[in-house]
């Protein structure tokens, strides 16, 4: 079995790009390969969420959650992207928003989205710049910059083509980081996990039964989701509209929650047969939280498709769960006049039972 790091191998300088001037060098030139530009190091915060990326997207096609060219990933970047990884300014082709979205707070910032027409399980095994892109905004918090993974001005207008495109759901990425940026929504990812999108279909694909079904058969998703109001549901929209963006949005902000605490947000929002939107620190933490909801959909089709007598849990279990784990849950230690304990103390007079180090 093959098994897939965090590192493309691109980035770790293990392979190296083509012959120039051979048939794929140039068509690596046409998808916006860049050889004037610095290779990017892997240990850097673009590198490490460019790995993660690309496990995310290589381990979301085997498993069902992606196919084809569905799906798209982005992170809000922390550091400002170093220029030799960046096309010059003036070079980088310029693009906008919807007319209803403007993202003022954004403005200056990197933003790093895998490109329209990308398969996400080549992330992890072509060069970078094939695959993803990064978006700097101009002062009206409208325009745009395409500063990587596309040919420059110039080149475009040579050979008469048109730049790459980011993901056609951009602007879903644009509008939450702009509102929730500073609120741990640093990435945010977008798979069609087959088991959520078939239970949509069902009885239980309405709001007021769809978390509920799916937590009865997953146990960590009641413990990790229930305090912030489960998931959010999305009725059936058109998956490249303003409207879903904005919608996605009040939902991740539990705008819906009738006793919503001020830093309460959601972490997964579900467009109803179409797939997940899920937002974390970083790729690997927003891949995560989908991944929790398409295992309780996967336990609840498969349940309910065979002759196995399987029973969700009721709600006075995941209550008792719910309370179990809450009553177990140790106090955060005071960090003040901290000592270690004495090498005599015993197992039980430390807590350890086990004699664990």
């Amino acid at each position: 079995m093959n098994t897939v790091g965090l590192t493309n191998p691109y980035l770790t300088q293990e392979k190296s790009p083509p012959v120039a001037q051979s048939y794929r060098y140039r068509k690596w030139l046409e998808r916006g390969y860049q050889p004037s530009l610095a290779p990017i190091e892997v240990d850097s915060e673009i590198g490490t969420l460019i790995g993660q990326m690309g496990w995310a997207g290589g381990h979301a096609h085997r498993n069902g959650y992606l196919w084809g060219s569905a799906g798209n990933m982005g992170a809000l970047m922390t550091e400002t992207v170093e220029s030799s990884y960046l096309l010059p300014i003036e070079e980088s082709p310029r693009g906008r928003l919807p007319a209803a979205i403007t993202v003022n707070n954004l403005v200056g910032r990197h933003i790093l989205l895998t490109k329209s027409g990308c398969r996400l399980d080549l992330v992890e095994l072509e060069h970078p710049s094939l695959n993803v892109t990064i978006l700097e905004m101009e002062s009206d918090g409208v325009h745009y910059r395409m500063r990587y993974g596309t040919p420059t001005i110039s080149e475009l207008a040579r050979t008469g083509s048109k730049p790459p495109k980011p993901t056609s759901e951009f602007f879903h990425y644009m509008l939450v980081f702009d509102q929730l940026g500073d609120y741990e929504f640093n990435a945010l990812v977008h798979l069609q996990p087959k088991f959520l999108n078939l239970i949509s279909r069902s009885e239980h694909g309405v709001p007021e039964r769809f978390y509920d079904f799916l937590k009865g058969y997953e146990p960590e998703t009641p413990i990790i989701y229930d305090s912030v109001g489960g998931i959010g549901l999305v009725m059936e929209k058109a998956p490249g509209i303003p409207e879903l963006s904005f919608q996605s949005l009040r939902l991740f902000q539990g705008e819906d929650l009738p006793d919503r605490s001020a830093d309460q947000f959601r972490h997964v929002v579900y467009w109803i047969g179409h797939g997940t939107f899920s937002r974390g620190v970083d790729i690997l933490d927003s891949y995560r939280h989908a991944e929790y909801f398409e295992a309780a959909a996967r336990m609840a089709w498969e349940a309910n498709q065979t002759n196995i007598d399987s029973q969700a849990y009721s709600e006075e279990t995941v209550s008792c769960i719910l309370d179990e784990f809450a009553a177990n849950q140790l106090p955060e230690p005071d960090q003040t006049n901290v000592t270690e304990p004495s090498s005599t103390e015993s197992s039980s007079e430390t807590g350890n039972l086990y004699n664990y180090p």
